[in-house]
């Protein structure tokens, strides 16, 4: 059944079906979660995963939502963190974190 589903998408939409496969690869949990473990200096984990923000933060840039706030208050029962973590969590996101995931960005391509 979901072959025939999945073919139909395919055929009439392959560009969007190429997309979303291109984007579960380069955001997948493990992987983000593994460069932030690999390369965050003062930064750590306890409750709010890296994943996380970057998932939330799509939401904003594909304009899913228009703030960090609206995406918050749509995720936070998910999230299950306070708006004051996830803002601390994104204020202090390292360069090094950043400059690990465009590198190895590329080397997925």
């Amino acid at each position: 059944m979901l072959d025939a589903i999945f073919e139909r998408f395919v055929k009439l939409s392959p560009v969007s079906v190429m997309v979303r496969g291109l984007m579960e690869r380069v955001f997948n949990t493990e992987q983000l979660n593994s460069i932030f473990e690999n390369h965050a200096k003062n930064q750590y984990t306890r409750e709010l995963l890296f994943s996380s923000i970057v998932d939330l933060m799509s939401l904003v840039v594909c304009g899913i939502y228009p703030s960090v706030n609206a995406a918050y208050r749509a995720k936070a029962s998910s999230l299950n963190v306070s708006r004051t973590a996830v803002y601390d969590k994104l204020n202090g996101i390292e360069l090094d974190v950043s400059a690990a995931r465009r590198y190895e960005k590329l080397l997925l391509l």
